[in-house]
């Protein structure tokens, strides 16, 4: 477990040093990941035939970001901390984030779909997985959340990520429903669409629970196998346990658990790998649909028999991420015999889009006329 990874230091370009066992940096370092990026885009580029013009949105980017890390040292002091935490959960989100987006790039060109439209689509799913998966959890433990807390104070807590509190489910939900927003105003097919991107969210996945084991959430029940795990004092496990009665508050760490975040992210790195070897099989849009619901949520609920920090729901002893794992297994064999009854051709590729702009003109002119 390890929540803060470094802390990068404001005032200084170039500094290394451990203080209470977390490592300070100088933020020049972070120019030199920076420039490497930057490296990569014109080689990549050229390699693949475009010009700086094609580039020039995410050497904007890029550069927008080199001048505000060169810019913090000069307002350093005016600052009302001098340090900026990195947070392991944060850090994994991202790039699980880069990693999964980069991979659906490259499997969309073929397909005739641009580049940029797979840094939307998943920018937007980013966006709606995480208020999605807040969401959730909000609203699952509302009592707890918002015990005695009016106006400002109950906004706070809803958006108090740094206390911990996401489910996945809740951020699949929400993102299904902004991609198939998504699809139908870009006019993109959308069981292709989801054939295609599905891989990544298990990629993004299996990077988020690495995350989830330097936080110290979605912790296993007890362990005696060689590979368990044990957390410090203070993190959320430990605590668990001691409010649970199972654990004495002066112990030096948690009883052994099994490691879930691990199980969880080979997990979903295995069926990201399954999803896109079966894509090249498929015999009609949307069987990586199928095949998601009629998997995840399998694993997901002999996942969930080994974790420990979840109650059962409506007077059971299932979780709630066990009862959506039944509903979308219900769901992927309604989808399977549907489409056994009508099927969806596979969809003629590469597909021929419309750019953004040529898109816009027509509309305006067929509005006009």
């Amino acid at each position: 477990m390890k929540r803060i990874l470094i802390r990068i230091l404001y005032e200084d370009w170039f500094s290394n040093e451990l203080r209470d066992g977390v490592r300070y940096i100088g933020i020049g370092y972070l120019l030199i990941p920076l420039v490497l990026f930057v490296v990569y885009l014109l080689v990549a580029g050229r390699r693949n035939g475009l010009s700086r013009k094609e580039l020039s949105s995410e050497l904007l980017w890029l550069g927008a970001i080199a001048v505000a890390i060169l810019c913090l040292p000069l307002v350093a002091n005016k600052l009302p901390v001098q340090s900026m935490p990195v947070f392991g959960w944060g850090f994994m989100l991202v790039l699980g984030f880069i990693v999964a987006t980069k991979i659906l790039e490259r499997r969309a060109q073929p397909m005739g779909i641009p580049k940029g439209v797979i840094w939307d689509f998943c920018t937007y799913m980013l966006v709606a997985g995480i208020v999605g998966a807040r969401l959730f959890y909000v609203i699952q433990y509302r009592e707890r959340i918002f015990d005695d807390k009016t106006g400002v104070e109950w906004l706070k807590a809803a958006v108090n990520f740094s206390d911990g509190g996401m489910v996945f489910y809740g951020g699949v939900i929400l993102g299904m429903l902004v991609g198939v927003r998504f699809a139908r105003k870009r006019k993109l097919p959308l069981l292709l669409l989801a054939d295609i991107v599905i891989p990544g969210a298990f990629i993004g996945l299996g990077f988020g629970r690495i995350g989830c084991l330097l936080n110290g959430c979605c912790y296993g029940d007890f362990c005696s196998l060689p590979w368990a795990i044990q957390f410090p004092p203070g993190s959320p496990p430990f605590e668990t346990l001691v409010n649970r009665g199972f654990l004495d508050e002066m112990a030096t760490a948690s009883l052994p658990l099994h490691p879930t975040q691990i199980y969880s992210s080979i997990n979903a790195f295995i069926l990201a790998g399954l999803t896109m070897v079966w894509f090249r099989y498929r015999k009609h849009d949307g069987e990586i649909i199928i095949l998601a619901f009629l998997t995840y949520p399998v694993t997901r609920f002999v996942l969930e028999l080994l974790r420990n920090d979840e109650p059962g729901q409506f007077a059971t002893n299932f979780t709630i991420s066990q009862w959506v794992s039944m509903g979308l297994f219900v769901s992927g064999w309604v989808l399977l015999f549907y489409f056994k009854k009508y099927p969806r051709p596979l969809t003629p590729l590469p597909l021929k889009l419309e750019p953004p702009e040529t898109s816009a003109k027509r509309i305006s002119a067929a509005r006009s006329a």
